[in-house]
């Protein structure tokens, strides 16, 4: 058997365990589970070379295995230095010419075929379609869908997928809503409170993980939630930097039926009757580690420019640091003192996001500010603000232009 999550106080009874932290001189102890299957796969076809040379056939399985594996690797939001960077780099680079009908059809559904694939759509579009499968039913389509050799069929699962990926978004955003709300009844949005454990019925299990990451974004506090059914509790949490949320959970361990994971996200079953002795220990766990500078969420700027600055080869050096992710962020940069060039325009489905155009004694650029909406009516009142941004290139109807999507907007 293969995983990468952290192993228990007792192994499993197998034949043979492939795991990154079983042996402590491993160099890659953070290896996504798609990176663990490869390695095995690798290792297997290793032992079938005849004199020295690997079968065509069994050489071609691995190219296409690279592809899926980095394709994994950055879906799991692992790590993205060292081993890890390196088969995420040779996934993406392969990720277009692949054979695999499969993925084909994923970046054709996804409407990415010929627009040059980073990491940013592999993590926010196509991995989000493939994980819809198992969300919102079951993980065989995917793995249908990458595995068969119909280009009919794979079309038809990977445009199926989209749509379920579509009906996650919608009911993530319903029970993000129903959370926001009930952590401000319950005052968990609180100063003095270090966690967030919330419980409630018909709360999609496949999709409860992806909420508590979206609370993490607005309150900043390690996350657990759960759904309960016929008394029993099914939860996924999140976590923040500086937090082990495995060994929170083992410490918490007595009100669990069972739990595992890793330090920044794991999953759990409880009965419904203890969660609320559960998420009193839990909090106590944290209140023993975590200090308030912990739960202060800052934004690191990695160097202050002016809009000039960006030339065509400054971000094809910017680029060369890709694959970007978990550990390997975006650098993301600053300009101060810009001023609106026309009144910006709210965007998106809900009218959430923010589309401005800027600029500096240098230059000018468009912006994205992704649920800056509500900034609006103050950035035509201000005269000038500071904004901080991670600079890309974006392409729409045939034409590419420098763009800065927007991390930050502070007013003067």
């Amino acid at each position: 058997m293969t995983d990468h999550h952290q192993p228990g106080e007792r192994l499993p009874d197998a034949s043979a365990i492939v795991h990154p932290t079983l042996d402590p001189t491993y160099p890659n102890p953070h290896s996504a589970g798609a990176m663990v299957a490869f390695k095995l796969a690798w290792a297997l076809a290793e032992s079938y070379k005849r004199g020295g040379q690997m079968p065509a056939d069994l050489r071609q399985y691995l190219l296409n295995a690279t592809t899926l594996a980095g394709l994994g690797t950055i879906a799991d939001v692992v790590d993205l230095r060292g081993e890890n960077r390196v088969l995420a780099g040779f996934g993406l680079k392969a990720l277009e010419q692949s054979d695999l009908v499969g993925v084909r059809a994923l970046v054709a559904a996804a409407d990415l075929a010929g627009k040059g694939l980073d990491s940013y759509d592999i993590a926010f579009t196509l991995a989000p379609m493939l994980n819809a499968a198992g969300r919102m039913g079951h993980a065989r389509l995917a793995v249908e869908l990458l595995t068969t050799d119909s280009e009919y069929r794979a079309l038809q699962i990977a445009q199926y997928l989209k749509e379920q990926n579509r009906l996650r978004q919608k009911c993530q955003r319903e029970i993000f809503k129903q959370v926001k709300q009930r952590i401000t009844e319950a005052g968990l949005n609180h100063p003095d409170r270090k966690t967030i454990v919330l419980a409630g019925e018909n709360w999609h299990t496949g999709v409860v993980g992806i909420v508590a990451s979206r609370v993490i974004d607005t309150f900043y506090k390690p996350t657990i939630l759960i759904n309960l059914e016929n008394g029993i509790g099914q939860g996924s949490g999140r976590s923040i930097e500086g937090f082990n949320l495995h060994a929170a959970l083992c410490a918490c361990r007595d009100h669990l039926i069972r739990f595992g994971g890793h330090e920044m996200a794991a999953g759990l079953r409880i009965e419904a009757r203890r969660v609320e002795a559960f998420a009193e220990q839990f909090e106590a766990c944290a209140r023993s580690q975590l200090t308030d500078r912990v739960l202060s969420s800052a934004l690191s700027i990695d160097a202050e420019a002016s809009i000039r600055d960006f030339s065509e080869q400054l971000m094809r050096e910017l680029s060369a640091l890709e694959p970007f992710g978990q550990g390997n962020p975006r650098p993301v940069f600053a300009t101060r003192g810009v001023r609106l060039i026309a009144p910006p325009r709210r965007c998106g489905a809900r009218s959430d996001h923010l589309q401005l155009s800027i600029q500096d004694d240098t230059g000018a650029v468009r912006c994205i500010g992704f649920g800056m909406g509500p900034l609006e009516k103050k950035l035509v009142e201000s005269e000038s603000f500071h904004v901080a941004y991670e600079p890309q290139y974006n392409t729409w109807n045939g034409s590419t232009q420098l763009q800065f999507v927007l991390s930050d907007i502070q007013f003067e």
